[in-house]
């Protein structure tokens, strides 16, 4: 049986980068080596708009961790320099402490089974906590732990893990 400390242990003692906002209150946190992850060009095969024809045929380069970890639908805080954010403030606030956490090395990662919440602790005293949002439904995921080979774990409301098993054809 999977348990946090278990799924987070091959990442203690790697190095959070990149942490970035992708949309409302979802952001990523990239840890492990660096490496690129390349899309290249393709050719709209419907008719799209002209922006996103554009888009599609430019070549894409992200500087990606070994894992990278989507917070998504859940409460969450992140502490760090006796400042904190969560997940209802501005996002300009959420970057700045983002700034904050990049460069530290995940120390730990613990879980409230009956809160069904977790915590990974950062070693210069940076601290991130996830837990269910009220009404979530509980197969929703708060968090997903991607994988370099493009699988993913992740951490539903009512505590179980779903897996996907992923594929390197994107």
């Amino acid at each position: 049986m999977q348990n946090i400390q278990s799924v987070f242990s091959p990442l203690i003692g790697e190095i959070a980068f990149s942490l970035f906002q992708t949309y409302g209150s979802y952001f990523f946190i990239q840890i492990g080596d660096p490496y690129l992850r390349i899309h290249e060009p393709i050719e709209p095969r419907h008719t799209i708009s002209e922006k996103a024809r554009t888009m599609l045929r430019r070549r894409r380069v992200y500087v990606i961790g070994t894992w990278s970890i989507l917070v998504e639908g859940c409460n969450w805080i992140l502490e760090s320099e006796q400042r904190s954010v969560c997940q209802s403030d501005l996002i300009t606030e959420m970057e700045d402490l983002f700034r904050s956490v990049e460069g530290q090395y995940l120390v730990s990662a613990r879980s409230s089974h009956e809160a069904n919440s977790c915590t990974l602790q950062f070693d210069m005293g940076a601290s991130l906590t996830l837990w269910p949002r009220h009404g979530g439904e509980p197969d929703e995921d708060q968090w997903i732990l991607h994988y370099n080979d493009r699988s993913s774990m992740g951490y539903t409301n009512s505590g179980s893990f779903s897996f996907d098993a992923g594929t390197d054809e994107r």
